[in-house]
């Protein structure tokens, strides 16, 4: 099962038993366990009543839930031979980390933006566009220290395709087996999709929202290129916008975007088409409003707590390691929500994996029953 979570398919964890421990299962009898133990898996996390195999849990000092969305092919099974209605899937993943910090601390450790924020390069890839034509612009910039987050101790982690509602109950069970609602830190982390707030506001209530600062950066890059006219006056504006909202002073940026759209024509209520040269800034000016609540990044960094979700945003890119790939379509819905559960729980820093494969009823000698050969 190890095999089948972590190598690309099950036809190479056949080839890789077979090499390395000389002898293996057929391609064919690896997906049809992993349906089983994914389906096991699945199971397991919809009882609120489910041990974490007797381990001790330890209260975390910061507790940080966090969810995101990613993207599985899907195709539909008992069709013969090829690929029958594909489709895309959207999974929905979570993050739970176990995690210690220094105490809360009266004065802003990082008042200034980071030097990682403030390099065109890397900035231009995490908006995913073109870098700014600003060469040498930045080299006599003094070193700005990053900003010292909390440590994870532990990470568990859930992936499904059930729909959000589920899927908000599946993290608070997991939460509270983690004993995360106990903790006197505790964190919900998120980019701006409504689903993610959805969960937060139904089941993680006490926890502190917070906006992952990167896809802010996203937003006033994007502003930034339709602000202005030329490179260089774009990632100066960007610059000033950066720091404007890591130092919280989210209220005014947005009210200084929505000044320059009135200032060019653009009536507030108005929504611009696509391909408009101000929708980006409109956007990026709607993002903020919607979101400030969840950006006083101060107050955080004050309280010793994470400011963004790249362990999220990684833990999707391990996830999609083993679900997408040239030509690979899993059957929907068990094929693919299995292979979901068992990559998870193989991701997973508590052994759930190893615990359960120990844990499962059955006999070594004995093969198990399926739909298809109990029928």
């Amino acid at each position: 099962m190890h095999l089948a979570a972590e190598t690309r398919s099950f036809a190479r964890a056949e080839v890789l038993m077979r090499r390395v421990l000389g002898h293996a299962l057929s391609a064919k009898t690896l997906e049809r366990l992993t349906q089983q133990v994914g389906a096991e898996l699945a199971l397991q996390l919809d009882n609120s009543a489910t041990a974490l195999h007797g381990q001790e849990v330890i209260v975390p000092e910061v507790a940080v839930a966090s969810c995101d969305g990613g993207r599985i092919r899907t195709r539909e099974p008992a069709h013969g031979p090829g690929v029958h209605e594909p489709a895309w899937r959207e999974s929905k993943n979570a993050s739970f980390e176990k995690m210690t910090a220094a105490a809360p601390q009266a004065c802003d450790p990082c008042p200034q933006l980071p030097d990682t924020f403030r390099q065109v390069a890397h900035v231009a890839k995490i908006a995913e566009t073109a870098a700014f034509d600003v060469t040498g612009e930045q080299r006599s910039t003094p070193q700005r220290p990053p900003y010292e987050g909390p440590r994870r101790v532990l990470r568990t982690c859930l992936s499904s395709l059930t729909n959000s509602q589920e899927f908000g109950q599946q993290m608070q069970r997991e939460a509270r087996r983690r004993r995360f609602h106990e903790a006197a830190r505790r964190v919900f982390i998120g980019d701006g999709l409504a689903w993610n707030w959805s969960i937060w506001r139904e089941h993680f209530p006490t926890f502190i929202p917070i906006l992952d600062f990167i896809h802010a950066v996203q937003y006033l890059y994007a502003a930034a290129q339709a602000w202005e006219a030329d490179d260089q006056a774009r990632w100066t504006r960007y610059l000033e916008l950066a720091e404007a909202v890591w130092q919280g002073r989210v209220v005014e940026v947005v009210e200084r975007m929505r000044q320059t759209l009135r200032e060019r024509g653009v009536i507030d209520e108005a929504k611009l088409c696509d391909d408009h040269p101000l929708r980006k800034l409109q956007d990026a000016a709607r993002y903020l409003e919607n979101n400030r609540s969840r950006m006083n990044y101060p107050r955080y960094r004050r309280e010793g707590l994470p400011i963004t979700s790249a362990p999220m945003e990684s833990l999707i890119k391990q996830i999609n390691y083993r679900v997408k790939g040239t030509e690979m379509f899993w059957n929907a819905p068990a094929g693919a929500e299995a292979i979901l559960q068992l990559r998870a729980a193989s991701l997973c820093d508590d052994d759930r994996l190893d615990q359960h494969l120990q844990s499962r009823p059955g006999h070594p000698h004995t093969r198990r029953s399926t739909p298809a050969t109990a029928a």
